[in-house]
Formats: structure tokens, C-alpha cells, sequence
């Protein structure tokens, strides 16, 4: 009995995707008369999964190929086969025939993606075939488009109970607390609002007849009635649920974690600004993760997942114009640049389907796709997979209309109304028409293509059409079977209009019969009534123009397609004195246009200086990752913008860096003149001779010198925010203090926010320096490592013993201190060595007595042994937990300096497979504990802030407490 009622045998409990079976629906596909060809034989090579699509070949009753794409349960997965299958056989054997896409019906999200559909040197015909259904095919109504809301007091409005209305908006207030907490989002919908928390709805605030309820949506549904007695039990309830299904270790580690940590990095990075997850309302699992904008200010859709399937990508693609309708609300208050119109899309997986590139390729949609090359822990690795700006849009429908421009668009218009009368008559309704491929855009073109061949030239400005990309989006194969497709159609339209005019003329007297109004160009219009209209007129142009320079700038592929004209056209000869005035007429051209091609250079470009110009050339042996290393994240995101003017950056100049004498401050300050590159100068002063900078240094320099400021304090205050304001617009000031607040506010609007990092308490300038670095390399990381306590024993032994004496002997000077970080600016390790060999070994830093003269605290948990630290401030902070560890054989530290709330918390680096994520603990903590609060880690410190620390003591040993727990976070 239990076997007769199992899931099993109800079907669909295996879980696996159904076969689409070739032998039953191809021959019923031909015997319906669906395809015209004589019959279909399965492609298996094409690359799409017959769970996906069936696949099939076969040939029209002209010789001609054809591509049929089925499946009997999704238009829009069929067409995404088809449109890959297609894009595949015009790489391997220049396909240029038909491609028919056959589903029973078409909802209206396929349909809505046919308007996607770019150029392609194939014919695609979408059919409706309701008789290949396997049940009846039963039309649904479309649903009217739902009214959403603004913000929730808008949505509380419409409740007419003043006590309803208020314990609305104390349960929306709620609802984004804990989508604040939870790293989730609220989003409003028509009536109602929505929590939702790694892509899936876990409660929402319904406005009903009658009131308002709150639903949890999560460990089952429960309705609650919102009234104040039963509002506060009722969040209760749905935290603990939310929770307990946050610490579910398969939420954490599957599909879900995945898409919430990928969509939290994204919103804490710089790639993308306005980031709004999950934006989409009424969906219980959502299909897009989420919508930002990019550098350029183009809308961009992304979607995660861990396989990103054809059934993903087809939900993805039908939920972009929901999504677009949005898209205005969503970014309402978004800065400029913001171009709302065609988002790009982003896909990240860890793994891809085979063909979906192709398939993306053939639509008009910019795409990238990345690769989750590392998913444990709190950080995440994207890798660039691939990327395309999308096939080139196909012309408007005007150009296509019957009647319209071209001779043969009533021929064209015949064909296919014979062939949608036959679909008519099998009851089959043709969703698309012959005219989504070039051969169907056949009046467009040959009236463009009449512009070059030269029998429709102007003494105007001749245009020609844009080259735009293959069908494989970037593909030479696929541009190459384009353009032998408009060649083989240019050179009969040529034979044609050829035959047409002998024909007409007879014995040469014969005139050529008037063009209707839609078939004259706007460029015919300058030459007047009197202008000559015969064809040897026009072959004349056409024969000088094989001769003469183009008139046409920035066009490639011109010289070709002029001598391939001219041949074609060149039948009455040209005599020399009507090319001397043709080549005269467009040097004079030429000469006017090259004010827009000369444009002199802009002012701020950096002048040449030569070796004799003082300046010392820093290589390392180490490539720079910006200059020989693969494209960074910012350049894949420009792709194809790289060279234009707004993608390009302003040039580096010769930039002033003053250091506080500290050796924070001082590595701080090297490593961001490794990025400047180019030097003026590198002074160090204690806190008090800063105005001797502003005084005597600063006047000395050059109007447009930038200068950075790196680890002093705003005082005196008043002298300090006088002097800098002078140097607004080109000075940046780093520092890790804690600053007055008035302080702090007048100093940035004295030089502008942007330009102030810090002054708001650190343990190091490190992460601010690193947060604005565009360049890197594998010393620069070295000298990180040197600066927080994480270097190998390998090369503090060879030249990080010597150095770090050094730099605490260099920061007891003042002046400029160029010339004795010379070897550190350069960065080559092995002179570094060389040196260090041939010098005394330097005694040891301070922090080894220091450490040897103390006891301290031991945590053990969970095998680790955490060891804790508070360290004076004139001793490193980092060496002494580094050498902690080491006197205790602990794994763990957590260190503060004296009178500090910023804790670090660190460990050594562990071999084999068991590796430890410092910073999920440092987020957990910020995420767990309301009086915890985040600093910057772009030096892969895990540092946060516990305030009032001196006040309340017990907050330590809470935050031990906390690690201790957090095991599991640890070790990833």
C-alpha cells in the first residue's frame, strides 16, 4: 500500500529533469506541417540539454537549413536553445537559415523577450503550436499591473483605523530593524509589506479589508491580527524562527548563504552604489538577487546563484521587465550619473550550464559573468568568466512595414502573408515574423546598401551602416558569415537593378521611371531639381571614389567595401580631370575637418622629464599587478569603454607627502608613494612642526602639486583648517586619531568630505592608505604584512629585521626622508637582502622584552588558545600579540592599546585544511552586539570598535565570551 501511494509512484519525487524525447515530438512536429522539410534528425552536438530543448536539422524544400527548437513546457527556454544551437552552427558551418522555435504556448514573459532579440545572420520564427500539447491548453488571464507604493506611511494611509495604522508602521519599523540586522531588505508592495532575508520571503505586513495582519512565512505560516497586545510576541516569535534558520548550517553553506553574502560584498564594495536586494515584491524565492548602479550610472541587474542553470537564466531573462518598471522608484534618490534604461546583467555561480554565453550573445542585453572561486568564509572571490556589450539592436519596425522604403518590399510582404495565412489555416498562430533576421530586414538594408554602392550618392556626407557585432558577440567566425551574407545580397541586388536598367533603356534614350516620396533619401534632397540623375552620373562617383580619400572619419572597413563597389559599379570610364577636381573637392573637406581631429593637449597633463630631471625610477621585480597582471575589476566593468574619454583616469602628478613620526604612519605614508609613483617630495615632522610645513614647504610647491597628509591631528585647529584651506581641491588628509567632532566637521568642509579619511579612531592609517591604493604588488603586500605583525620568518630574517629597526630610527628625524626609504620605494627584495647580509644584525625590537616581562591572560575553547593583550602605546600593537602567540604557543589574540576601543583580533597563519576566517568573527560581532562597531580592514586586520569600553568592562569579557562561541565562524 505505501508503495502504491509513494511519492514515486505519484511521479516527480526523483527530482530529476524530464527527458525531452526526440522520436516522439519530431515527427509530429513535420507531420503537422509546422516545419516545412521533408523530415528532422536530433542535433546531439549542439550543446543544449534535451531536458532543456529538442534540438533538430533538416532541410526546406529549397535546399536551404533548417534549425527547430522545441520543448513542450517553456517558450522561453526553447528560444534560449534555439538561439544557442544557432549561434553554434554559424561558428562551425556559417549558418545562415532558418531557425524555427516551436512551444505551445507563449506566456508573456517569452513574449517580452523576443523584443531582446538582436541582429543575427539567421532567420528565427517563434510559433504557438497548440496541438503539440500534451493536455489542453487552457489561456489564463493577464493579471493588471499591480500599483506599488512608495514607502510604507504611503501603504499605512490607506487604513482607516487610527490604532491599525499605528501598529503598521510599528511593525514596518520593525520589519526594517531586522532586515537591518540580518543583512536582509523591505521592500513595499501594492498593498503590503515584505521582509525579506537571503532571497526568500520570510514575513510580510498585509493590509486587509478589515485591518492589518502579520504573516510569518517561515517555520510555518502563522497570521497574526496587528494589535498592540500581540504585536510584540508576535516579532519575538519571528526573530527566534529567523534566526534559527540563519544558524541552519545548510542555509549558511548552500544556495541561499551564497546569494546573501555575494549581494552583502557587493553592497559594501565600490563596484556598484544604490544597491537594492531582492527588489522585486510578491515573489517567495526571487529570481534576481538585486539591482545597483554602476561607475557609468547604467542600471545593473544581478542574479547568484550555485549552478546556474537554463531554468535560471530563463526565469532571469522574464523578470527583467518587472524588474524595469521598478527601476525609477528604486533609484529615486540615486546620485548622477544615473542612465535609467537597459540594465546590464550580472550572473555569479559556481558553476555555469554549458552554452550559456551563446545564448546571452544573441540578445541585445550587456552581460558579464563571474565565477565564486572561493565561497568559505565571509569574503568571497569573483573571477571574470566572460563578458559581452550584446548583439547589435535590429532596425525599427519601420523600415520593415509593407510598402515601405526598398524595391522588393511588396515581394517580401507577399511571402509573408502567404506564410502567416498558412499558419492560419493549421490554426497556428506565428508570434514573430520572418523579419527578425537580416535576410527579413532586407528593405532596411538594401536602401542603406544603396547608399554605398553608389547609385543613391550625394555631394553631401555619405553614411554608412554601423559594422556591429557577430553572432557570438565577439566571434570573428560569426562577423565573417555576416558579412559574406550582405556581400552575396549586394551583388544580387547589384545584378538586378542592372538588368532593370537595360531593360528600360533599350537603345539608351530610355529615362529612369520617378521614385516615390518614401524612397527618397534625405541625402538626395541637397542636390537640388537640376541635379543629374542618370546612372553614368552615379558610376562616375563611384569610380572615383576608388581613387580619392574617404570622406568618412572613424569608419573601419571603408577602403574595402569602396574598391568593391567601385568594381561593381565601374562601367563608364573617368576622365583624369574629373578626378583631379573629385580629389581637389575632398582635400578641401579633408582641411575643414581637421579642427575636430587635431585638438591640442589638455592642460593638465603632467610635463616630460627626462633621466636628468632628478627623478629616481622605482622598478620592482615584482610585475605590477595594474600594469602586466590580468584587468583589474574596474576595467572588465568599463569592457569595451575603456578608451573613452569618462572611463579613462586623470594622470598622476608629482604629489607632496608629509608623515607624522610614528612607524605607522610612516609605512602608511611609503606605501601610498608606491602607489603615487611620482615624488616631489617625502617630509616627516612630529605633530607639533606641522605648521612648519604649511609655512615653508608647502609655499615652495607648484600650483597643482596634490599633497597627502598622512597621521596628523587638526591642531592648533584654527591655524591647521586656515593654512589647509588654501590647498582645497588637491590635498588628502589620512589619519587614524580620534579628532574633536567640531574639529573634524570644519576640517572637511574646509578641503570637502571626500578628502578627509579617518578621525574617528583607529589602531592604524594602514586600512585607510589601502582603501584608496589603486595600485598593488606582492611587495606592497610584503610591506602590509611587515606593518601588522604577519610576516613569514623567512623574510623578517633576510631584510624585515633590518627594516623595521630602520624605519624606528628614520621617524626621529624631520625633513624630507626620500633618500632613506629609497630601497623601500624601489622595492626589490633581493638588493634588500644583499644589504641586510653585509650589515650587523640590529638588536631586537622593544616588544620582546616587553612581552617577556609580562604574564597574560589565556582563553582555551575548542583546542585554541586566545591569548589576551593590553599593549602600552609607544610599543606596536602587532608585533607584541605576534610575539605573544609565539611565547605561548596560542593560536589566537585579541590586543587593545591602553585607553583604546578598537580591539584587533588575529592569529597566525595555519597549514594544512583547516584554515581561520578572522574576519566572519569581526562581522558576527558587529552583526550580534549593538555596541560593536565595524573599522576598515582593507589591510586584512580584523579590528572593530567596542564603545565606551573604559565604562562598561564587562563588554570585554562579553566579546570573548562571543568568540569563544563563534567557533564554527572561525573555522571555515
Amino acid at each position: 500500500m505505501m508503495r502504491r501511494f509513494s511519492r514515486r509512484r505519484r511521479g516527480g519525487g526523483d527530482g530529476r529533469l524530464s527527458t525531452i524525447v526526440a522520436s516522439e515530438w519530431l515527427p509530429k512536429i513535420v507531420e503537422q506541417g509546422i516545419v516545412d522539410a521533408a523530415s528532422l534528425t536530433t542535433w546531439d552536438e549542439s550543446g543544449v540539454p534535451n531536458t532543456v530543448a529538442l534540438i533538430g536539422r533538416g532541410e526546406r524544400a529549397d535546399g536551404s537549413a533548417v534549425l527547430v527548437s522545441f520543448s513542450p513546457s517553456s517558450a522561453t527556454e526553447a528560444l534560449l536553445g534555439g538561439l544557442a544551437a544557432a549561434q553554434k552552427a554559424v561558428l562551425e558551418s556559417e549558418f545562415s537559415g532558418q531557425v524555427k522555435v516551436v512551444a505551445p504556448q507563449w506566456p508573456a514573459g517569452a513574449r517580452r523577450l523576443l523584443g531582446l532579440l538582436g541582429r543575427a545572420p539567421f532567420e528565427l520564427e517563434p510559433i504557438a503550436s497548440a496541438v503539440l500539447s500534451e493536455a489542453r491548453v487552457v489561456v489564463e488571464a493577464e493579471p493588471p499591473t499591480p500599483i506599488p507604493a512608495t514607502s510604507a506611511g504611503q501603504l499605512a494611509g490607506r487604513v482607516e483605523s487610527v490604532e491599525t495604522r499605528g501598529a503598521f508602521m510599528r511593525a514596518a519599523v520593525a520589519l526594517e530593524g531586522l532586515a537591518a540586522k540580518h543583512g536582509g531588505s523591505v521592500r513595499v508592495g501594492s498593498d503590503r509589506i515584505e521582509l525579506v532575508v537571503l532571497a526568500r520571503r520570510v514575513a510580510e505586513v498585509r493590509i486587509e479589508s478589515d485591518g492589518a495582519v502579520l504573516e510569518t512565512q517561515i517555520g510555518g505560516r502563522q497570521t497574526t491580527p496587528l494589535r498592540d497586545a500581540d504585536l510584540a510576541g508576535a516579532l519575538d516569535g519571528l526573530e527566534g524562527q529567523l534566526r534559527r534558520r540563519l544558524n541552519d548550517r545548510k542555509v549558511r553553506e548552500g544556495e541561499d548563504g551564497l546569494r546573501g553574502r555575494v549581494i552583502a560584498q557587493l553592497a559594501a564594495g565600490t563596484e556598484l552604489r544604490s544597491v537594492c536586494p531582492w527588489p522585486q515584491p510578491g515573489a517567495d524565492l526571487d529570481d534576481i538577487d538585486s539591482v545597483g548602479v554602476n561607475e557609468a550610472g547604467d542600471p545593473v541587474v544581478v542574479a547568484v546563484r550555485e549552478e546556474f542553470e537554463w531554468s535560471a537564466l530563463a526565469a532571469v531573462l522574464e523578470a527583467l521587465a518587472p524588474v524595469g518598471a521598478l527601476l525609477p522608484v528604486l533609484f529615486s534618490e540615486t546620485a548622477p550619473p544615473l542612465r535609467l534604461g537597459l540594465p546590464r546583467l550580472l550572473l555569479v555561480a559556481e558553476r555555469f550550464a554549458e552554452g550559456l554565453e551563446q545564448a546571452l550573445s544573441a540578445l541585445v542585453i550587456p552581460y558579464e559573468l563571474r565565477d565564486v572561486s572561493q565561497a568559505a568564509g565571509a569574503a568571497i572571490d569573483l573571477v571574470a568568466r566572460s563578458a559581452g556589450e550584446g548583439a547589435q539592436p535590429r532596425p525599427s519596425r519601420r523600415g520593415r512595414r509593407r510598402g515601405g522604403r526598398g524595391r522588393s518590399g511588396g515581394d517580401e510582404a507577399r511571402t509573408q502573408d502567404a506564410a502567416t495565412a498558412s499558419s492560419d489555416e493549421r490554426g497556428e498562430p506565428v508570434l514573430g515574423p520572418a523579419a527578425l533576421s537580416e535576410e527579413g530586414e532586407a528593405v532596411a538594408a538594401r536602401s542603406t546598401a544603396s547608399d554605398d554602392t553608389g547609385r543613391s550618392r550625394s555631394r553631401g556626407r555619405r553614411r554608412r551602416p554601423r559594422r556591429g557585432r557577430g553572432p557570438g558577440g565577439e566571434g570573428a567566425d560569426g562577423e565573417a558569415a555576416l558579412r559574406e551574407t550582405r556581400e552575396a545580397r549586394d551583388s544580387r541586388e547589384g545584378r538586378d537593378s542592372r538588368e532593370g536598367r537595360e531593360g528600360q533603356d533599350g537603345s539608351g534614350g530610355g529615362g529612369r521611371p520617378r521614385r516615390r516620396f518614401e524612397e527618397v533619401s534625405l541625402m538626395d534632397l541637397d542636390d537640388g531639381p537640376d541635379a543629374p540623375a542618370n546612372d553614368a552620373t552615379e558610376a562616375e562617383d563611384a569610380g572615383a571614389g576608388s581613387r580619392r580619400r574617404p570622406r568618412r572619419r572613424g569608419r573601419r572597413g571603408s577602403s574595402g567595401e569602396t574598391r568593391r563597389d567601385a568594381g561593381a559599379e565601374d562601367s563608364s570610364p573617368v576622365g583624369d580631370d574629373e578626378a583631379v577636381d573629385a580629389v581637389v573637392e575632398d582635400d578641401l573637406v579633408d582641411a575643414d575637418d581637421l579642427s575636430e581631429i587635431l585638438a591640442r593637449l589638455p592642460d593638465d597633463v603632467p610635463d616630460f622629464e627626462g633621466s636628468e630631471g632628478g627623478e629616481t625610477s622605482y622598478e620592482e621585480d615584482d610585475d605590477d599587478l595594474s600594469r602586466s597582471g590580468p584587468p583589474s575589476a574596474s576595467g572588465r566593468r568599463r569592457g569595451a569603454e575603456d578608451f573613452s574619454e569618462e572611463g579613462r583616469p586623470a594622470p598622476r602628478k608629482r604629489s607632496a607627502v608629509i608623515v607624522h613620526a610614528d612607524r605607522d604612519s610612516l609605512f602608511a605614508a611609503i606605501l601610498l608613494a608606491r602607489d603615487v609613483r611620482q615624488l616631489e617630495g617625502l617630509w616627516i615632522y612630529p605633530q607639533g612642526e606641522l605648521m612648519t610645513f604649511f609655512r615653508s614647504i608647502a609655499t615652495d610647491l607648484r600650483d597643482d602639486t596634490p599633497i597627502f597628509v598622512v597621521g596628523f591631528s587638526p591642531s592648533p585647529a584654527r591655524d591647521v583648517i586656515q593654512a589647509s584651506s588654501l590647498y582645497r581641491g588637491r590635498l588628502t588628509w589620512f589619519d587614524r586619531h580620534v579628532w574633536p567632532p567640531e574639529d573634524l566637521v570644519a576640517l572637511r568642509a574646509s578641503l570637502g568630505a571626500d578628502a578627509v579619511v579617518g578621525g574617528e579612531g583607529m589602531d592604524s592609517t594602514l586600512p585607510l592608505v589601502l582603501e584608496s591604493s589603486s595600485r598593488r604588488s606582492r611587495f606592497s603586500d610584503k610591506l602590509v604584512d611587515l606593518a601588522t605583525g604577519r610576516f613569514t620568518q623567512h623574510d623578517f630574517e633576510r631584510w624585515g629585521r633590518l627594516w623595521r629597526w630602520r624605519v624606528d630610527e628614520v621617524v626621529q628625524k624631520t625633513g624630507d626622508i626620500r633618500g632613506d626609504v629609497a630601497a623601500l620605494l624601489a622595492g626589490r627584495p633581493s638588493d634588500l637582502a644583499k644589504e641586510a647580509a653585509l650589515l650587523d644584525l640590529p638588536p631586537p625590537p622593544p616588544e620582546v622584552g616587553w612581552v617577556a616581562e609580562r604574564d597574560f591572560r589565556l582563553v582555551h575553547f575548542g583546542g585554541h588558545v586566545l591569548v589576551v593583550l593590553e599593549v602600552d602605546p609607544p610599543l606596536d600593537l602587532h608585533l607584541c600579540s605576534r610575539i605573544a602567540r609565539e611565547r605561548y604557543g596560542a593560536t589566537l589574540s585579541l590586543a587593545r592599546q591602553t585607553g583604546e576601543e578598537v580591539l584587533v583580533f588575529a592569529g597566525d597563519e595555519v597549514s594544512g585544511k583547516r584554515a581561520l576566517d578572522y574576519m566572519a568573527i569581526a562581522e558576527h560581532l558587529v552583526e550580534k552586539l549593538e555596541w560593536v562597531d565595524a573599522r576598515p580592514d582593507a589591510d586584512h586586520v580584523s579590528r572593530f570598535c567596542v564603545r565606551d569600553l573604559d565604562r562598561y568592562p564587562e563588554r570585554f569579557e562579553e566579546v570573548i565570551g562571543e568568540i569563544a562561541m563563534g567557533r564554527s565562524l572561525l573555522e571555515r
